[in-house]
């Protein structure tokens, strides 16, 4: 006899209502992954131009940076994109993903990013703000390619959104299992469904 099983695993997002805790928690764990990337991504403005100094001297002063298009239009916009995807992805409705975003990308500027160069007018707006439009983009494209029956495409489906990638992280998972069920009396098939 033959087997005609498959599984199938759909992607989607879900908004719900979260607890206060729930917030602090999501809101510490993007703080939490903020303080370790910085210095990795950042390792020789930290070396050169970091200091406990520099941060009294930064702290809670605001400029407008001269940094590069690229920093301001490309990177900073794609770390608020992952910032709303995480957010997305832990059941948020939009409003909520992108009000995350904007204490998320704050509370970097204004307690992590100090420590190397003063809070920039630009990053307050432009990280939150182009980062939830490219992060809605990303997330439309990425479910599309995720329950797309192509494996490049939920691979690329996957880079564009890391945040499927963790269980613990994303939601919005269902998981569906189909498969004959044979036994010495009778053949039928047996389902099985994980939300």
């Amino acid at each position: 006899m033959q087997s005609t099983s498959f599984a199938q695993k759909k992607y989607f997002y879900q908004d719900r209502d979260h607890t206060k805790e729930e917030i602090y928690k999501d809101v510490g764990f993007v703080f939490g992954i903020s303080l370790i990337a910085y210095p990795l991504t950042q390792w020789d403005t930290v070396k050169n131009e970091g200091s406990w100094d520099t941060y009294r001297k930064n702290f809670g002063k605001i400029v407008f940076d001269r940094d590069e298009p690229f920093w301001n239009y490309m990177v900073h916009p794609y770390t608020g994109s992952q910032m709303f995807l995480y957010y997305r992805a832990r059941s948020y409705r939009y409003s909520d993903a992108l009000a995350l975003t904007f204490v998320s990308s704050t509370i970097f500027e204004f307690l992590i990013e100090v420590y190397t160069e003063p809070a920039s007018v630009q990053d307050l707006y432009q990280t939150p703000v182009l980062g939830a439009v490219m992060g809605y983009g990303f997330e439309k494209l990425s479910m599309s390619l995720l329950n797309g029956d192509s494996k490049v495409g939920r691979f690329f489906g996957h880079l564009i959104n890391p945040m499927t990638l963790f269980p613990s992280i994303f939601e919005g998972t269902a998981y569906a299992i189909i498969a004959p069920d044979l036994d010495k009396k009778s053949i039928g098939y047996f389902f099985h469904a994980e939300f």
